[in-house]
């Protein structure tokens, strides 16, 4: 790894209070956008930290950060990930907290001044998550509430196990030596590296905070796992994340139980897309079996029933399930 020329050292500096961490590829047309709502911040004790992913739009990227580049530092490494990325300017850091802004994401100007307050003011907190609006892909703006049943408040290991409350990391600042203590993210995981990194961060007998507030906005772009029909590539990686996590750690007789009920739910919710998915294709035979297998899980009645009418009369069961699916999915999108 390498830091470019000209990107000032700042290390004979007092550590701020604050290490903000970019991970950038792919994203040379969103990053200004991205560094202008850090630098609008109402609070100012922070440094920024710009983690070149390898990017394939790297002379545009660096062309985006010229106007910055006495505002930051800025590391360039082979590509290895967000993981990576994000390891990388955790081991650069100086800050007491670390936050984790993706190179397309925006935050509200009052973004670190609560997130730094929070846990200020929650000494068991180990990491804050604010909600967020989701924006992008012409479909206007939407509230994403983190916590399950909305509001503030700290979960706890096996809360957070439960997916009570989620996660993005554009949503999050982490306590640096917590992060560390930790091993950081999983450079494994490509895709929900964040969740198997904030459920470490509590574990054993931690928490992870929730201010209850809109502080940033996530962008939403094709091929982003957000953007992925049914979650199914969230779905496969919250499952492979879970898994690790399960090796990793010493759970309790309970709280692997836990965890093999949130791997039994997730592979339903991707067996039950799956028959969706089957049936707007019309194979029909496949969609029964889709939804035979989420029922071993869900053991719903609708399900059982759906299945009865798809064997006994597929072309006509099929096409008033898709139906149905298509008013959900509509409603859901009115009302998400």
């Amino acid at each position: 790894m390498n830091t470019v020329p000209n990107t000032p050292d700042h290390s004979d500096n007092p550590p701020p209070r604050v290490s903000v961490v970019i991970p950038a590829y792919c994203s040379a047309a969103f990053i200004a956008e991205t560094l202008d709502s850090v630098f609008a911040q109402t609070f100012s004790d922070f440094e920024v930290i710009v983690v070149n992913d390898g990017s394939p739009d790297t002379a545009a990227l660096e062309v985006a950060l010229r106007p910055y580049a006495n505002r930051l530092r800025y590391l360039k490494q082979e590509n290895k990930g967000p993981s990576a990325a994000r390891n990388a300017g955790i081991r650069n850091a100086r800050g007491e907290f670390v936050a984790f802004l993706d190179s397309d994401d925006i935050w509200l100007p009052d973004y670190l001044r609560a997130q730094v307050r929070f846990l200020e003011n929650h000494p068991q907190a180990d990491a804050s998550i604010s909600d967020a609006v989701r924006f992008g892909e012409g479909a206007g703006e939407t509230t994403w509430t983190m916590l399950k049943n909305g509001g503030s408040g700290v979960l706890t290991f096996d809360e957070m196990l439960q997916r009570q409350g989620g996660q993005i990391p554009s949503a999050s600042v982490a306590r640096r030596l917590r992060a560390i203590e930790v091993a950081m993210f999983d450079e494994s995981l490509r895709y929900a590296e964040d969740l198997e990194f904030f459920l470490r961060i509590c574990f054993p007998d931690r928490a992870v905070g929730y201010p209850g507030k809109v502080l940033m906005k996530y962008r939403q772009r094709p091929g982003s796992l957000t953007s992925d029909p049914g979650n199914r590539r969230w779905r496969v990686a919250e499952i492979e994340a879970l898994r690790r996590l399960g090796q990793k750690l010493a759970l309790s007789e309970s709280q692997r139980k836990i965890l093999n009920d949130e791997i039994a739910a997730a592979d339903a919710a991707i067996a039950l897309a799956d028959a969706y998915q089957h049936l707007s294709e019309n194979a029909f035979a496949d969609a029964l079996q889709c939804f035979r297998t989420a029922n071993t899980y869900y053991r719903d009645p609708r399900i059982t029933v759906a299945c009865a009418c798809l064997n006994a009369f597929p072309r006509l069961a099929g096409q008033v399930l898709k139906w149905r699916w298509r008013e959900r999915s509509r409603r859901e999108n009115q009302h998400p």
